[in-house]
C-alpha cells in the first residue's frame, strides 16, 4: 500500500507560467482524502515551495534545495546539510574563469547571494522567488563560516554545463554531488546530498518502506528517488534517461496519482 506521495515541482506539479493545473491540485486532494500523505521534494529553497503551494490548504512534507532542508508537516526542520567550508569556497574560486554561467549560492536558511549582478543574472534571479543578495566577497565568507552554503546552482547553456559537470567531478572527487536538475542549471550539493538522501531520512521518520512511498519528477535530480522505491513516474517531457530509470512514464501528476490510488485499491480489493 503506497503512504506518502512524493513530487517535484518544475516541469512536474509546477508548469511553466509557475502554476499548478487544477487537475494535479484536485488529484492531490483526493490522495489526501484517501489518507494519503504528500511531499514536496525540489531543488528550490522551502520559502519557494510554501509560496508555490499557496493554493493547497493541505499541509505537506517538504525536501528543499536537493535535499540540503527536510521539513515535516509542522514547519519543523528536521535536517540540513551544507558544504564544508573551504569546498564551497574553492568550488567557487575554480569555477571564476567560467565567466559564461550566472551562479548562485544558495543557504540553509534560504537566503541566496550572487558576486555581482549583471543584466545576464536579472532573468535567473526572477525565476527565483526570493530575493537575492549581492555580495562581492562571497567566497572570503564561505572560507571563514561566515555563511553555510547548502547548494550552488549554475545557469547556462546545457553542453557547456556538462562539461563544468565533468571537470567539476574530476577535480573534487568524493567531495561534492552533482546534478543538472533543468534544462540550464547544474547544481553543485555537498557530499552524499541528494533528493534520495533526503527522502531516506523522511522515511525513516515516518517508519515507511520503500515500497510504501511512490515518486513523481522529470529531471536527473530525481533519480536519487526513482532509485529507492519501486513505484517511480516520470513525466513524458523528461529526457529518455530519466523515463528509462522510471517504472512508468505519466503526462501529468493526476495521472500518477490515478494511477496510485487504484493501485491502492486493488490491495483493498
Amino acid at each position: 500500500m503506497i503512504k506518502l506521495i512524493v513530487s517535484d515541482l518544475d516541469g512536474t506539479l509546477m508548469n511553466h507560467a509557475r502554476q499548478i493545473e487544477k487537475r494535479d491540485l484536485d488529484a492531490i486532494e483526493s490522495a489526501l482524502n484517501e489518507d494519503l500523505e504528500l511531499c514536496i521534494a525540489s531543488g528550490r529553497m522551502y520559502s519557494e515551495i510554501k509560496m508555490i503551494m499557496q493554493q493547497l490548504t493541505e499541509r505537506y512534507y517538504a525536501i528543499g534545495q536537493n535535499g540540503a532542508t527536510v521539513y515535516n508537516k509542522e514547519i519543523e526542520l528536521l535536517a540540513s546539510y551544507v558544504f564544508e567550508p573551504e569546498v564551497s569556497s574553492r568550488v567557487l574560486q575554480t569555477t571564476r574563469s567560467f565567466e559564461q554561467f550566472v551562479n548562485f549560492i544558495h543557504c540553509t536558511d534560504d537566503t541566496f547571494y550572487i558576486r555581482k549582478r549583471t543584466e545576464a543574472s536579472l532573468s535567473y534571479e526572477n525565476r527565483i522567488l526570493t530575493a537575492c543578495t549581492e555580495r562581492g566577497d562571497v567566497e572570503t565568507a564561505l572560507a571563514n563560516n561566515e555563511m553555510r552554503c547548502s547548494k550552488i546552482s549554475f545557469f547556462g547553456e546545457l553542453n557547456h554545463l556538462m562539461q563544468m559537470k565533468n571537470e567539476l567531478n574530476d577535480l573534487f572527487t568524493g567531495a561534492i554531488e552533482t546534478f543538472i536538475s533543468d534544462k540550464d542549471c547544474l547544481d553543485v550539493m555537498p557530499l552524499n546530498v541528494s533528493k534520495g538522501v533526503g527522502l531516506s531520512l523522511l522515511m525513516s521518520k515516518l517508519g515507511l518502506h520503500p515500497s510504501e512511498v511512490a515518486c513523481i519528477g522529470d529531471s536527473f535530480n530525481d533519480l536519487s528517488m526513482f532509485a529507492i522505491t519501486e513505484h517511480s513516474y516520470a513525466m513524458s517531457s523528461s529526457h529518455a534517461e530519466i523515463k528509462q530509470k522510471a517504472s512508468y512514464t505519466v503526462q501529468s501528476v493526476a495521472e500518477a496519482i490515478d494511477h496510485i490510488l487504484t493501485y491502492n485499491r486493488s490491495l483493498q480489493q
